[in-house]
């Protein structure tokens, strides 16, 4: 049996006598002990030799009670397992000592042998569990702070990726926009730029996707509820999911809506809107014939059930177990060419971020059926937002509007102005911020659409100038970074509105409208024969 090491530091010679005969009687150890008179004999030996445990009196000459215990400490010496001694029955004083450090607090008067072997034993074994303690927390702290760094390289590498892959699809989905508003394009010539368009948003999708999943694992996603119109953003839905579902003959796409649905719903109505078109996507994408069914009513006294059934593929156990796991597809490999693997992953995300969950029912060969409750907000006296006109804009009525597009990439440059060219615009055009402030007297604009991320001169610097003496000029910014932290900046900056590249042109128009008080004009319908 191996020897414990003790270093006692008291300085009454008859105290140290007790200890050492209490030490020698236990059955259980082998104490070898030293002795010290003073807290300074017992530092130089704590810096000479190794200890497994101190018992230190509180009652040192020139030091009393937990300042011994402080002095002790705080000398450079590596203090072991440490059990303190006082004269004094004081629970105050004891407590003290154990917060301050000490593993164990003993009673001159008291202390049998049989207890202070125990009371060794204890302290050896709480400063081992301590130091097992605080060597997994400094390794936890390493870990946490190396999770952090590669978050904060993910979310900069996601951010570049994002703003470069945004770039050239600006010029890409912002030329099939305008090529979709000419009349002169062939059927042929129109199909092709319609699949421009579709490839175009579905290589947005994928972006977006891994730039929501990244937000949702970093906890910087957020919701953002407004109240719209539920029967019309239904039917909105159904007719867009239409024109997938009318290129499969045998399939039928319908909605069965409860009579009781409210007339308002509060919610964030664009992520309901994803989620919602992913089941019906996957639903028409897995349903060769058959039907598919958005079905939404009420889900006892105050919540929504959003369902969407279908009659096709279905799936096994082993699918299913997967159904939800990020970049996973479990149809054939023609379907799987046709998705992201992500769409259902960050669905499920966004239903648990609105208080719900999704629930599925599968069989081979059966259909599927998802569906989640969403708790009804009240919204008794609120409106909806109104929605702007969808049809094909011609031009503006009243004085004719100046704008200024700032943007270093020129194709970017060149689709806005082509735009706004066809809408009845005056137009001007810079390079960078530094070019554009130079212009502004001379130019005059009402509005100015400006890129955020510009080299020289960029579009916050320029917003922070302009505001010094044009207070009053509208400023839509422009970035093809798209967190809500660049949104922020802008605004904070100054910018009135805020919008994302690839530009959505409709989206655009409805800003500048909302800004400058345009009254749009619209083109004329043709008039059905009889």
């Amino acid at each position: 049996m191996s020897s414990l090491r003790v270093l006692l530091i008291e300085d009454s010679p008859g105290d140290a006598r007790l200890i050492k005969d209490m030490l020698s009687l236990s059955r259980t150890d082998d104490f070898a002990l030293s002795w010290c008179e003073t807290l300074d004999a017992g530092a130089q030996a704590l810096a000479e030799r190794s200890f497994d445990v101190m018992l230190l009196d509180l009652g040192l000459p020139g030091t009393w009670g937990i300042e011994t215990m402080r002095q002790l400490l705080a000398r450079p010496v590596k203090v072991p397992a440490l059990v303190v001694m006082s004269g004094l029955s004081d629970e105050a004083v004891a407590l003290e000592a154990i917060q301050s450090g000490a593993q164990d607090y003993l009673v001159k008067g008291e202390v049998t042998a049989e207890l202070l072997s125990r009371a060794i034993r204890y302290a050896i074994g709480r400063r081992q569990a301590e130091d097992l303690v605080r060597a997994h927390t400094a390794e936890l702290v390493i870990a946490r702070d190396r999770a952090e760094v590669a978050n904060r390289a993910k979310s900069a590498f996601l951010a570049a990726m994002s703003h470069d892959l945004r770039t050239p699809l600006n010029g890409v989905l912002g030329f099939a926009q305008l090529l979709q508003r000419d009349k002169n394009l062939t059927q042929r010539q129109q199909a092709g730029v319609n699949a421009i368009r579709q490839s175009g948003e579905h290589l947005l999708t994928l972006i977006n996707d891994i730039l929501d999943l990244a937000k949702i694992e970093a906890g910087k996603f957020e919701l953002c509820p407004t109240v719209f119109d539920l029967a019309r953003y239904l039917d909105g839905l159904v007719e867009l999911m239409g024109v997938r579902a009318r290129q499969k003959p045998a399939l039928q796409l319908g909605a069965d809506l409860s009579s009781g649905l409210p007339a308002t719903l509060r919610a964030d109505e664009k992520r309901l809107r994803q989620v919602l078109l992913n089941l019906l996507d996957n639903a028409v994408k897995f349903t060769e014939r058959g039907a598919v069914t958005l079905r939404v009513g009420p889900s006892g006294a105050h919540a929504l059930r959003f369902e969407v059934q279908d009659t096709g593929a279905g799936m096994d156990a082993a699918q299913l177990s997967r159904l939800f796991q990020p970049f996973e597809q479990v149809g054939g490999l023609e379907d799987r060419n046709r998705g992201t693997g992500l769409g259902l992953a960050i669905s499920r995300q966004f239903v648990r971020l609105m208080g719900s969950e999704i629930h599925v029912q599968s069989a081979k060969g059966e259909g599927t059926r998802f569906w989640f409750d969403l708790a009804m907000d009240a919204v008794a006296g609120e409106t909806p937002a109104a929605e702007s006109a969808r049809g094909c804009v011609i031009g503006y009525a009243g004085p004719r509007r100046k704008i200024m597009v700032v943007d270093d990439v020129a194709t970017n440059r060149a689709l806005l102005l082509d735009m706004l060219d066809s809408l009845g615009f005056e137009l001007c055009e810079a390079g960078d911020g530094a070019e554009a402030l130079a212009q502004l007297e001379s130019s005059a604009p009402d509005l100015i659409l400006l890129d955020i991320l510009m080299p020289h001169v960029g579009g916050l610097e320029t917003l922070d100038r302009l505001r010094r003496t044009r207070s009053r000029v509208f400023v839509i910014a422009i970035s093809a970074s798209a967190s809500i932290e660049d949104k922020e900046r802008s605004l904070s900056a100054g910018a009135n509105a805020f919008l994302t590249k690839p530009i959505n042109l409709q989206a655009l128009m409805d800003q500048m409208g909302a800004l400058l008080n345009l009254v749009w004009i619209q083109e004329a319908r043709a008039t059905p024969s009889a």
